[in-house]
This record gives structure tokens, C-alpha cells and sequence, in this order.
């Protein structure tokens, strides 16, 4: 390497590179979130508050009348204004004249284009969009900035865009950084392993508490047997069904957490409790023998 190639190479390293990073990029569109869920709450906020006063006004033995679809296309109606909002919001603001949201204008950082140019609506609006894949990936589209060339996240790679501090002008240079795949690779499989586990440990609680309830139940059908005048619900019995049939059969329904259900039965003259599901996994699930 000569002597100039290295002063050069120095004076690059030396050169702080223009690009936003992680953590004030985090916080802008943090602020952006709040920012653009402001109107679409305002808007729907104002009907819900009339609708449930509307439901207090009423007399108890009408509130079961109350118009649930009102709510439910409420809801809907809050989700699709929250996805119009934010997207205008962000295509608009990035592509406008200072090339950036307001979250990141109060942290220093705009948005540009590959020769460091001001990018259209259209590049703006595949920019947002491309943000939902690096949502379904878990996250892992944003936490690449840190580790990659340039800090890009997957959004920024899709639209060819770079997120860089607002004295960045048009015509200076976006050099390169150093990657860091390999802690990329580590951190993604520490959050798949994260992620399994909790996936693992929630359908173990779903299981466990699923026993719990059929072990309550089972309780239920045996005291209403030996006392076929009280029916009188156990502790836990609140969400479950009771009921017998002309044949002197005994049985109790609930629903997991995972919205399955369970019936269990008390056979006439028999003591144990059997579970009548035609799955047998789900049987095994609640360590109650089938129904033969």
C-alpha cells in the first residue's frame, strides 16, 4: 500500500460517517408513531365515548340490545384509518421538502435517495410498505441497522434509500461501513430461540392450565353425583357449562386459552370422569382418558 493510498484510507476512517443510527432512529419513529396514531384515535375516539355513554344511559335489562357490530366496525375502522394516516404520513413528510417525518427532523436525520437526492412519493410509499416485511420477519428488517453496510434496514435496501443526519447535503458521499454479519446472525438466532421458547412456555401454560380446569371440573361431575341436589359451582367453574341428560349422564364443557373445547362426561354408575373430544391429543392434553 503506498503512502497516499493510506493517508487516504485514514482520512476516510477518520471522516465521521453521515449516517443515522440505531438508537436515534429508534426514538424518531418512535416519536413518528405516536405522531400518526393521533388523528385516527381522535377520529374514532369521539364516536366510542358517545357509544359508551350511550350504554350507561340504558337500563340493565337492555344492555345485552347494545349494538356490539357498532364497536366491532369501530375497531375496523380505527385500524384501516391508523394504516391511511401513517402511511401518508410518512410518504409525504419523506419526500417532501425537508425528506423527513417530524420525529426524525426533531433527531437530526432525513432520508435520501442512492446519489443522496430527495425521493419521490412513490419510492416514499414502497419505502413505508417494505417496512411491513421487516414487522413480519420479527423485527429482524430494522434491527439490521446497525450491522449492515451504510446502516441500512431492509426497508432502506428494498426502496434504495439511506437514513442520514440532516447536515448530509446532495453530492456528498455515502461511504461505506463496516458490516458485522456475524453478530446480525447472532442476535437473529438469539431472538428465534427467544421467541420459540415463549412459544413453548405459552402452550405449556395453555396445557397446564387446561388441566387445572378439567381437574375442576371433574370434581364438579363427582360432588353433583354424590349429591345429585347440589349443584352448587366449585371455584374456577365460572366459564364452564353443567348439564345431564334423561340418562342419568353427567357433563361439564369449557374453553381453553386457545379457544379449544373440552367436554368432559360422568358416565350413569360410574365414578371417573372420561372426556368426550374426538381428538385424542387433546384428550392427552388434559390427562383425562377417552370416552370409549
Amino acid at each position: 500500500m503506498t503512502t497516499e493510498n493510506a493517508n487516504t484510507l485514514s482520512a476516510t476512517n477518520c471522516t465521521p460517517a453521515p449516517y443515522g443510527g440505531f438508537w436515534r432512529r429508534f426514538w424518531a419513529f418512535l416519536l413518528d408513531s405516536i405522531i400518526s396514531s393521533i388523528p385516527p384515535a381522535v377520529i374514532c375516539l369521539v364516536p366510542l365515548i358517545w357509544q359508551i355513554k350511550k350504554m350507561m344511559d340504558l337500563p340493565e335489562d337492555q344492555l345485552a340490545a347494545t349494538p356490539i357490530l357498532f364497536i366491532i366496525v369501530l375497531y375496523l375502522l380505527w385500524c384501516v384509518l391508523g394504516l391511511i394516516f401513517t402511511w401518508l404520513y410518512f410518504a409525504l413528510l419523506e419526500s417532501g421538502k425537508h425528506q423527513a417525518t417530524w420525529g426524525k427532523r426533531l433527531l437530526g436525520l432525513k432520508v435520501v435517495g442512492a446519489q443522496g437526492q430527495r425521493i419521490s412519493f412513490a419510492r416514499a410509499t414502497g419505502r413505508y410498505f417494505a417496512k411491513l416485511l421487516s414487522y413480519a420477519i420479527f423485527y429482524i428488517g430494522f434491527i439490521m441497522v446497525p450491522f449492515t453496510n451504510r446502516k441500512r434496514g431492509l426497508h432502506d435496501m428494498i426502496a434504495d434509500t439511506y437514513v442520514v443526519k440532516s447536515s448530509f447535503q446532495q453530492g456528498d458521499e455515502l461511504p461505506a461501513t463496516p458490516t458485522h454479519f456475524g453478530w446480525l446472525a447472532f442476535i437473529v438466532i438469539l431472538m428465534i430461540g427467544a421467541y420459540t421458547t415463549l412459544i413453548g412456555v405459552g402452550m405449556w401454560a395453555d396445557k397446564s392450565l387446561a388441566k387445572d380446569q378439567a381437574a375442576t371440573a371433574a370434581a364438579q361431575l363427582q360432588a353433583i353425583r354424590a349429591d345429585n341436589e347440589n349443584w352448587e359451582e366449585l371455584p374456577g367453574m365460572e366459564d364452564m357449562d353443567l348439564m345431564s341428560d334423561d340418562e342419568g349422564n353427567l357433563y361439564a364443557s369449557f374453553y381453553s386459552r386457545n379457544a379449544t373445547e373440552y367436554v368432559l362426561m360422568l358416565p350413569a354408575g360410574q365414578k371417573n370422569v372420561c372426556c368426550l373430544n374426538t381428538d385424542a391429543d387433546e384428550c392427552a392434553d388434559i390427562a383425562v382418558t377417552p370416552c370409549d
